[in-house]
């Protein structure tokens, strides 16, 4: 065939076209190097008056690149600090949602704080990524993000000081920070007494180097972000902050005001990010200090007998006895999920949990300095299974020259390794902590594995849904287990045990042993997954459809409503309380037609009621406040009412307690209110503080386990 002249020219340069977009192609992905190669230059060694086009999210995906000004003194943070401050944590939250939006995120170092608006406007960045004041952004013409966090600044000083008046201040030097929210205060103080010294210090000096300058007499006293968590370290202890002399301070990040969708992106990204951030406050209290806490924080795996979630309920053995020991004891649970058994022991020593309730057997494994073990409270023999085909497995003999596999984690690994010490010729394949052990028997039934190590109660499980696998023989005899607690709490040590001897084999002990140990139906209901034990894993409730519709319109995660659902109703539509609330939401039908619903017996309309009260009273309240907070406080008028939630604010400034952050503080005074020497003061009287205080935490930890255990 012979090509006519047009047609050659036709076909050469569309050849040309497709070699030109392919070198471009090339260069493009050239100009996207590992995230970890990325060494931006300063915007200080820029042109200043070199502006750059400023583009909203859209335009920002065709580029990519997701530009993050950070100041140079926070980046410097990153290598000089093993503990990061918060804010290089804010930035690895932005990177985080960049990664979400598929861009690859660009550290843009900016060399001073103040040069950070300034580079935004010039285009020559997507957003601040440093915590900003939301004050100091107005003053800027930027806009913000919703805010991340509230903050308190409080004054700091060494133990041995009374600092109670402006005079104890007389003659002594305050060391704070440019940027502080404290200096209008200051001023104040000033002028009441002017030989009140100041001292500038660094904005890169974290919360634990002023701390450390003040212990070590460097720094007479300092103002401290009061919700540092080092504040309440063991080293700081001959520290004392001075509440009276505080301020609080309303953080977010900076974008430029055209950016309206960048802006709701980043929203939505933060409301959902910020309501599952934990306070990171290491506590290694005795049951004391829990108790005046109130809250008994519970280190656990994710299986389908310690906890789990059904049906948008929280269940699980270990889960169900715990929280029966909590309710004894007038302590709300804070369930904590370590990502693998053997970082349980270690996140305990750190002081992030109280008790570690994961099946620990104390003879099989070495006791790591520090721990103690309770009682025994459930009993368990490792077994060896392997397919049902293969007759030839009777004893630890009969393994020489085969091969076990499970998780480095298991706790079958310590027997092993002890038989392998006395001289077991087996060998052992370990598998990632991602595999569940479920999966791995499955391994053994389909021949992909030979043969694994695991519990009596799991051998039960397995064979009730599936015939191709049989038990060998015992690997051990009966085993007792138990929970971890640190041994520097004797109190807590013996409660906990008092409590399993009592509970040990009685009603209740062989209620849910029977209903997770030898239940066969319950087990093959949630054979599909331990992470959400439901027919279909995306779900939570039977109304999911309705409450992702509701909670999209009103700016709202839709697992914290199905968490509020299932607190106020157990997703029964037809409950009434005693006040006469009804319906899936317990709105109160008077409430009910103020938002425009009268029927709140149909399922719809119910939730409809509750979340656009919800939207509400979140509305209602300061639009500076932290979204954590701000949710946590809707949820609390959403039980108790608006005035009980001011009248708690109020006598938060009379306590000295920060009126804009409700976990440890608002809801402390909410308890108070209960007790006549305060509620005689507020202006609406009495409230049962504890139904507040519980149901928004409550909601907190089941949303929590909504958002931990559910498949994306």
């Amino acid at each position: 065939m012979t090509l006519k002249p047009y047609q050659f020219w036709t076909s050469a340069c569309l050849l040309a076209l497709i070699a030109l977009a392919w070198v471009g192609v090339m260069r493009s992905a050239a100009d996207v190097p590992d995230r970890q190669q990325l060494a931006p230059s300063s915007v200080a060694r820029k042109d200043a008056a070199a502006s750059l086009p400023v583009v909203d999210l859209s335009e920002i995906r065709f580029r990519r690149k997701f530009r993050i000004l950070v100041p140079a003194p926070v980046l410097a943070t990153e290598t000089a600090h093993a503990d990061k401050g918060i804010a290089l944590r804010h930035v690895e939250l932005i990177e985080q949602f960049a990664e979400e939006q598929f861009l690859l995120p660009v550290r843009v170092p900016v060399q001073r704080w103040q040069d950070l608006a300034a580079a935004l406007q010039a285009g020559h960045g997507d957003l601040i990524g440093a915590h900003m004041q939301i004050r100091e952004l107005r003053e800027r013409d930027t806009a913000f993000t919703v805010p991340v966090v509230t903050t308190r600044e409080v004054l700091v000083t060494r133990s041995a000081d009374e600092i109670r008046t402006p005079k104890d201040l007389r003659g002594r030097e305050i060391a704070l920070r440019a940027r502080s929210s404290f200096w209008p205060q200051l001023h104040q103080l000033q002028q009441l007494e002017p030989n009140i010294k100041v001292r500038i210090i660094s904005e890169s000096s974290d919360a634990q180097t002023v701390l450390k300058s003040i212990a070590n007499m460097h720094f007479d006293m300092a103002v401290v972000d009061y919700g540092a968590r080092e504040l309440g370290a063991a080293p700081w202890q001959n520290l004392r902050a001075s509440p009276q002399f505080s301020n609080s301070r309303y953080l977010a990040f900076g974008i430029h005001p055209s950016n309206k969708e960048l802006k709701g992106a980043l929203n939505d990204f933060l409301a959902r990010e910020q309501l599952v951030q934990r306070d990171a406050l290491p506590q290694t209290d005795d049951l004391d200090e829990i108790a005046k806490r109130g809250v008994l924080r519970v280190l656990i795996r994710n299986n389908d007998a310690s906890y789990f979630i059904w049906r948008g309920r929280p269940l699980g053995f270990e889960y169900e006895l715990i929280r029966r020991f909590a309710e004894q004891q007038k302590l709300s649970l804070e369930m904590i999920l370590a990502p693998s058994h053997d970082q349980l022991l270690p996140a305990l020593l750190k002081g992030t949990g109280d008790v570690a309730a994961a099946s620990f057997i104390p003879r099989a494994q070495s006791k790591p300095p520090g721990v103690a073990f309770t009682h025994r409270y459930r009993t368990v023999q490792k077994y060896v299974i392997t397919h049902a085909d293969d007759e030839s497995l009777h004893s630890p003999a009969d393994l020489l020259g085969r091969t076990l596999t499970l998780r480095h984690s298991s706790p079958s690994w310590t027997h092993i390794q002890q038989l392998l010490e006395h001289g077991l010729n087996a060998k052992v394949d370990t598998l990632p902590e991602s595999v569940r052990s479920e999966e791995i028997v499955a391994g053994v039934a389909a021949g992909l594995y030979d043969s694994t190590i695991t519990d009596d109660y799991a051998i039960d499980a397995a064979l009730d849904s599936r015939d191709e696998i049989r038990t060998a023989f015992a690997l051990t005899e009966p085993l007792s287990m138990s929970w971890a607690v640190r041994e520097n709490n004797p109190q807590l040590l013996t409660a906990l045990n008092k409590f399993l001897d009592d509970e040990y084999k009685q009603l209740f002990y062989n209620i849910i042993h029977k209903r997770y140990f030898e239940n066969a139906r319950r087990t093959r209901l949630r054979s599909a997954t331990p992470l959400l034990a439901t027919p279909d894993a995306t779900r939570l409730s039977p109304y999911d459809d309705i409450v992702r519709e509701q909670a999209k319109k009103y700016g709202f995660d839709w697992p914290l409503i199905v968490a509020m659902m299932f607190r106020e109703s157990r997703f029964d539509p037809d409950v009434v309380s005693w006040a006469g609330a009804k319906g899936l939401m317990q709105v109160l039908p008077v409430t009910a037609r103020r938002f425009g619903v009268s029927d709140l017996s149909n399922p719809k309309t119910s939730i409809i009621a509750g979340v656009r009260m919800m939207h509400w009273l979140f509305h209602t309240l300061e639009d500076e406040l932290s979204v954590q907070d701000r949710t946590w406080f809707t949820l609390a008028a959403y039980n108790a009412g608006l005035g009980h939630l001011h009248d708690a604010r109020i006598l938060c400034r009379e306590l000295s307690l920060d009126p804009n952050r409700w976990f440890d503080n608002v809801e402390k005074a909410m308890r108070l209110l209960e007790q006549p020497a305060y509620y005689r003061k507020s202006v609406h009287g009495y409230v049962r503080g504890f139904e507040p205080v519980s149901y928004v935490r409550d909601i907190r930890e089941l949303y929590n386990a909504y958002k931990s255990l559910r498949k994306p």
